[in-house]
């Protein structure tokens, strides 16, 4: 079943293989339930706000990540970064540290931003958000490579995204249709979390041809999982290919 937590927020579990599950939340739903008020969700346009420990109805925040998220110039951002850092924390907890609080298990980043858990750097984990959900996976396998994406499918892109984003052997290759495009740019994202690099590799250097990844030329021996979800999201993991046990 799929879990839920404080205040019934809802969390989904959407995949579980080669020990890495994945789970993804509505990220107003987040905001609803662990705010002391329900006011900081209702319009995301403007500045920043200043968040204190009792502004949240429960412990999930240390004082240095509400000093980080105080830091952020617009509250869409800030809103954005709360609801996946609980949504991550709560998934840490449950299937790893259940005797550690939220606010208590912390995070860090790597140099290309990468993300950690200090203290147990051998659970692995990626997160991602888009408009209105937050995603997280973690592996069960320590030190495994992962990375997750997810991205709200909207008009089909133009053609100057397709050529800074991909290849001409991927637009090839592709569908023309807005969610094949928006899969393999999940996917390649996903791949650039993977290798722990983000957009400090070339998109150019990592192509999706069919169901492959190959980069720099090399094709990668690695699982790929893309799912659509609430109709107009797609979430795409890939993580470490594992021998069979």
């Amino acid at each position: 079943m799929p879990p839920c937590f404080q205040n019934e927020i809802h969390i989904h579990e959407l995949y579980s293989h080669n020990g890495v599950t994945i789970w993804y939340a509505n990220i107003p739903d987040i905001i609803n339930a662990f705010f002391a008020t329900a006011t900081y969700h209702k319009s995301l346009v403007g500045v920043n706000e200043i968040f204190k420990k009792q502004d949240f109805r429960f412990p999930c925040f240390s004082s240095i990540e509400i000093e980080t998220v105080n830091g952020f110039k617009a509250l869409k951002k800030q809103v954005e970064w709360m609801a996946g850092r609980y949504l991550i924390k709560q998934m840490i907890q449950t299937l790893f540290l259940p005797d550690h609080s939220l606010e208590k298990i912390s995070l860090g980043y790597r140099e290309h931003g990468a993300p950690f858990v200090k203290n147990h750097s051998q659970i692995s984990f990626s997160l991602s958000h888009s408009h209105a959900y937050t995603t997280a996976a973690c592996s069960e396998n320590p030190g495994q490579s992962l990375g997750i994406d997810i991205e709200k499918i909207s008009g089909k892109p133009d053609q100057a995204f397709l050529r800074t984003a991909f290849t001409q052997n991927e637009i090839s290759d592709m569908e023309d249709t807005a969610v094949d495009i928006f899969k393999r740019w999940t996917i390649k994202e996903a791949y650039l979390k993977f290798i722990k690099k983000g957009f400090h590799e070339s998109l150019h250097q990592v192509e999706i041809i069919g169901n492959q990844i190959f980069h720099r030329g090399t094709p990668v021996p690695i699982d790929i999982f893309s799912q659509q979800i609430q109709n107009d999201y797609i979430i795409s993991l890939v993580s470490e290919a594992l021998p069979s046990s």
